[in-house]
């Protein structure tokens, strides 16, 4: 399989909530015609049979994952306290197809077993959208001309065009915005959907079994992380995100991504990401920034989901998860027993 550099995908699939930005879409681009995030069904459907059409992933790798049909399993781990105390780390991808429900029975029963759910952010939460809507635009009358070079403008104007979304509906949007919302395009095309993203899909069915539901962070919190970014990140952050789509690599790149959530296969997931990072403008920064600088506040959380007696069914974005930096390891560094189920 071939390993495609696509840093606007780590950041869509496993960093920031999607909510905002697909908000932010639909309001602003209304020649995209994406549909607005809605709540999944009540029952999500069935996985169709291995070998029926439909069956995801996509195409790469899909002989090896339907050989192993019974293996599927997602990235689950159980983080066992001194005291016995369990809490269950689930890493999710922000995307989805109705065919990857229901999730692999080793979820189930990490689920079922818990008594709080526990999201990176509730992106039902519509409290805080006045205020998101407020920061993902430059003040009133000032336009991202200002803040680009004119070479990744034309870029992005060209790209733009290719969808048939008028420059003016954008022009007010903050690069690393648009750096996050342009891919959404990429990633509807190739057939996925928000609506079936996992991270929607857990909200709604913590809140059908009436189980409380908790937050890593805010919706608000994360994109005031991405818009107080120093104008050259996001410059840069637009610039990787233009690159991948102009090379026609998202494809590949989702389709790696989702293979290996779905095995289970967390060296797969890291050998794809950290190969992604080595060529990409300011790499360092935007793990650091938008992956492990965030990790001290998370572990705090866990640790006191930890020490509170009561199971936790915790879902965080696959990449906070894997790698040395991970909270994976962070949580055995510190004595707790953490092992992959």
């Amino acid at each position: 399989m071939k390993i495609h550099r696509n840093p606007a995908c780590r950041f869509f699939l496993t960093s920031m909530t999607v909510a905002a930005l697909s908000t932010a879409l639909c309001a602003q681009m209304p020649a995209a015609k994406v549909a607005p995030p809605a709540a999944p069904p009540a029952t999500p459907p069935a996985t169709p049979a291995v070998g029926q059409q439909g069956y995801d992933p996509t195409q790469s790798r899909a002989t090896r994952i339907e050989e192993r049909n019974d293996s599927l399993r997602g990235l689950l781990w159980e983080v066992k306290s001194k005291d016995g105390n369990i809490a269950y780390l689930f890493g999710t991808i922000h995307v989805g197809k109705p065919s990857f429900y229901p999730l692999p029975r080793p979820v189930q029963v990490a689920w079922l077993a818990s008594s709080k759910i526990v999201v990176e952010a509730d992106i039902t939460d519509q409290s805080e959208g006045k205020e998101i809507a407020k920061i993902v635009d430059y003040p009133k009358g000032e336009t991202i001309e200002r803040h680009i070079s004119p070479q990744l403008l034309t870029r992005l104007k060209a790209q733009l065009e290719k969808r048939k979304i008028p420059y003016a509906n954008v022009s007010g949007m903050r690069p690393v915005i648009l750096g996050g919302m342009l891919p959404i395009l990429e990633y509807v095309q190739l057939g996925y959907d928000m609506n079936s993203g996992l991270d929607l899909a857990l909200v709604k069915r913590a809140q059908q079994e009436k189980k409380p539901l908790l937050q890593l962070e805010s919706s608000l919190a994360q994109i005031k992380l991405l818009t107080s970014m120093p104008s050259a990140l996001q410059e840069s952050f637009l610039d990787n995100a233009l690159t991948i789509i102009e090379q026609g690599r998202s494809a590949d790149q989702i389709t790696g991504i989702v293979n290996a959530w779905q095995l289970g296969d967390a060296k797969l997931m890291l050998e794809l990401t950290d190969e992604a990072s080595r060529s990409q403008k300011d790499a360092d920064k935007f793990n650091q920034l938008l992956l492990w600088g965030r990790h001290p506040a998370m572990m705090e959380k866990i640790e006191a989901y930890l020490a509170s007696g009561e199971t936790h069914f915790i879902a965080v974005g696959s990449l906070h998860l894997i790698g040395p930096r991970g909270l994976v390891n962070l949580l055995s560094q510190k004595g707790y027993s953490v092992r992959q189920l």
